[in-house]
């Protein structure tokens, strides 16, 4: 998606392969941010650029927007945290050979997990991040964030897949109720990795915001 994000503006990329809790990295991240920034996240990183959005407009920076693409403010549930804790454990036993087939599939559309091409990006970005990054993800507990939203008032969009077996429509519809001024769009045909199955698509949804804002 990069050219073509960097025909809509510039472009800054946010590290989050430090720290393993979503507000000691949004309060990291917070120096840098840009003013009037439109500030996007995409799954976990969801979660940060949300409360980065919160804490930037709470010190009274300005924020042009707040993009937030299959993802949620919704808490880790006991047994998705217990789950996490058992990986951890494996992990200091086993080497680390990415992601499983199961999980990279999980992540796609179901009529594309038998996509080798999808599948061999999928595992070569895991084993690019690496066992710590990983661990690191792993050990991060998503604490309930909605009552943040009302004070995030900035233009926000949400972009949730019809098809995400990781992120529900329900929770994007949670979030973009809660947002003050927000708009909800529904990819069809797609699982989580909005931002690989569908880019062309969030390119356009994206600039037409952008257009939609502007005015």
């Amino acid at each position: 998606m990069l050219p073509e994000l960097e025909h809509l503006g510039q472009v800054h990329f946010a590290d989050l392969n430090e720290r393993n809790n979503i507000d000691d990295m949004a309060a990291r991240l917070l120096p840098a941010l840009p003013d009037n920034a439109i500030i996007i996240g995409f799954s976990l990183g969801g979660y940060v650029a949300r409360h980065l959005a919160w804490l930037a407009l709470k010190q009274g920076k300005a924020i042009n927007g707040l993009v937030l693409l299959n993802t949620s403010a919704r808490a880790s549930t006991a047994d998705e945290d217990n789950k996490n804790r058992q990986q951890i454990k494996l992990l200091e036993h086993y080497p680390y050979k990415g992601q499983t087939m199961t999980a990279l599939r999980r992540a796609l559309h179901p009529e594309r997990q038998d996509d080798d091409v999808m599948l061999a990006h999928l595992l070569a970005m895991s084993l690019a991040l690496g066992k710590q990054v990983f661990v690191q993800q792993l050990s991060i507990v998503r604490a309930d964030g909605h009552h943040e939203l009302s004070g995030i008032a900035c233009p926000a969009l949400v972009v949730a897949s019809r098809n995400d077996q990781m992120r529900s429509l329900a929770e994007s519809e949670k979030l973009a109720h809660g947002l003050p001024i927000a708009r909800l769009h529904i990819i069809e045909d797609c699982g989580h990795m909005s931002p690989l199955e569908k880019a062309p698509e969030l390119i356009t949804v994206l600039d037409e915001w952008l257009r939609h804002i502007q005015l």
